[in-house]
């Protein structure tokens, strides 16, 4: 028995563009590169003294990596030579966390889809 329709047809079809649209979003995990769980940000402060440039309006600026480790916030200063590649890899994870992200949703639409199609396909005996 062969199920013909245009709802089932269109449900394949949705399946199928899917898993071929998931074939693609797998760049970020196969990539070798090392990735850092974390944000890198300039810090802007006063020093408190009265006599110094930041009292009366430009502050002092560093270049800080902040990072949850074992549940507490951590606050790296970072040198001149690791800014630009620490900002990288940590752009970088935050790619793999969206690639994730999108990964998880995608399946979960394919098994609704995959669902609706078991149900189209179902008849009583």
């Amino acid at each position: 028995m062969q199920i013909r329709g245009a709802t089932f047809s269109r449900l394949r079809q949705q399946l199928r563009d899917l898993a071929s649209a998931a074939l693609g979003e797998i760049g970020p995990f196969l990539a070798d590169e090392p990735l850092v769980k974390g944000t890198v940000y300039t810090l802007r402060r006063r020093c408190g003294k009265p006599t110094c440039h930041c009292a009366s309006g430009a502050k002092h600026e560093t270049v800080v990596m902040t990072a949850s480790l074992d549940g507490k916030t951590r606050l790296w200063t970072l040198a001149e030579d690791q800014i630009s590649q620490l900002r990288h890899r940590t752009e970088r994870y935050r790619r793999f966390r969206q690639a994730r992200a999108q990964v998880l949703k995608r399946q979960r639409e394919m098994l609704r889809l995959i669902d609706a199609i078991e149900k189209a396909r179902t008849r009583q005996p």
